[in-house]
């Protein structure tokens, strides 16, 4: 028994500054993500100021004010997951300043008795209860017996002021928190203004844009080599993951996806990433009749309505969030078994990488190209791609 209690308290003592540690690591990584998104925001806000009123106009601005919502819409969310951490921590030290404050009251309250009884009793009163014993023994006892209150009441002396002291760096941790969480909401609100101004500024540079056939082919041949990009982007997510298969440190796959509806049973029956819309740029060689062009599609293009949501089609673990020319913002989101899904031209995103998402999770809304409103959604076998349209239940 000596022993079990013996490694529990070595083990309690152990891994209590490794979860320090942890922790400590944890929000030094978030907070290099913060500030490598705020300098990646400001470095294109100045290339765009530099450009002229005709330069504003072009494909190339379009695609840079995107990226430049991306990266905004990511800050926006990270400083919303930065939030609520804040609001977790202070509801910790809220429930440990309110158990500090009883355990406060009830040393106050036991000492109290103590001193009450001791003023009943008299200045001498525990020299006479020792001397009105009715025996050696009876008078040892109550000997004993004394001094063991008045140890016991001076650990609760000690124990109080502690326990004071504890309470005090509680509530300086407290208003702390709460000092850093009202920062991040005061940025939060900015930046989710910026946001909302650069959508309006996006719409006005695709209204013009649309006018112009050439803009159209130029996007056209962006989608074509976005396509490499997102193939090479799949096959670097399968090396980091194959590089941290090796490190010990690192969960399992059945540990990581556990819970998870296998992605390979869903044949055949997998939900659409948006509700309703037609299909309008199939799997394989796509060619465009008006435009004399031939392009290699790894997935299909959904048209749908303005604004629709666009919904996690399994349950996964969101593994990047990028922007590529062609297709705007893009996820990938990885499922059991080595499956990814693709969703390309993607606005308003609502998650953050390493996030773990259930069927039906809203990613975000379809964004507007010069198309029109088009999801761009691709499946991943490991490094081969296929045919969603072979995947996609019958409707």
């Amino acid at each position: 028994m000596v022993r079990v209690v013996t490694k529990i308290v070595l083990i309690v003592l152990f891994c209590s500054p490794i979860n320090h540690f942890m922790q400590n690591d944890k929000i030094k990584e978030q907070n290099k993500e913060l500030d490598k998104l705020r300098k990646e925001i400001a470095t294109l806000e100045s290339e765009l100021s530099k450009k002229t009123a005709s330069e504003k106009e072009s494909l190339s601005i379009l695609e840079k004010t995107n990226q430049k919502y991306l990266l905004v819409n990511k800050l926006v969310n990270q400083l919303k997951v930065e939030e609520n951490a804040k609001e977790s921590e202070i509801q910790k030290l809220n429930k440990k300043i309110s158990l500090t404050n009883n355990e406060i009251n009830t040393i106050k309250s036991n000492y109290s008795k103590y001193i009450v009884w001791l003023y009943k009793k008299g200045r001498y009163s525990n020299l006479k209860y020792i001397i009105d014993s009715d025996s050696f023994e009876q008078a040892m006892m109550r000997y004993r017996y004394l001094s063991l209150l008045t140890e016991q009441n001076e650990k609760n002396i000690t124990k109080l002021n502690n326990k004071i002291d504890t309470l005090a760096n509680y509530k300086t941790k407290l208003e702390i928190e709460k000092k850093e969480k009202s920062i991040l909401v005061a940025e939060k609100v900015k930046e989710q203004s910026s946001l909302n101004k650069i959508k309006s500024e996006k719409q006005g540079i695709v209204d013009k844009l649309k006018k112009d056939k050439s803009n159209l082919k130029k996007e056209i041949e962006d989608k074509r080599k976005a396509e490499i990009k997102i193939k090479n982007l799949i096959a670097k997510l399968i090396e980091e993951e194959s590089k941290k298969s090796s490190d010990n440190t690192f969960t399992s796959d059945a540990n990581l996806y556990e819970g998870f509806e296998n992605f390979s049973v869903l044949k055949g029956r997998l939900m659409h990433p948006v509700s309703g819309g037609k299909i309008v740029r199939a799997y394989g060689e796509n060619k465009n009749e008006k435009l004399n062009t031939v392009t290699v599609n790894y997935g299909v293009d959904i048209r749908t309505n303005k604004n629709s949501t666009i919904s996690a089609v399994a349950d996964g673990i969101v593994s990047a969030i990028e922007w590529i020319p062609g297709y705007g913002s893009v996820i990938i989101v990885t499922h059991k078994n080595q499956y990814r899904t693709v969703y390309g031209h993607i606005t308003d995103i609502q998650v953050i990488v390493n996030q773990k998402v259930k069927k039906n999770t809203v990613l975000g809304k379809v964004s507007e190209s010069l198309e029109g409103n088009i999801v761009h959604f691709e499946i991943w076998k490991e490094r081969d791609s296929q045919n969603p349209q072979s995947w996609f239940a019958k409707k």
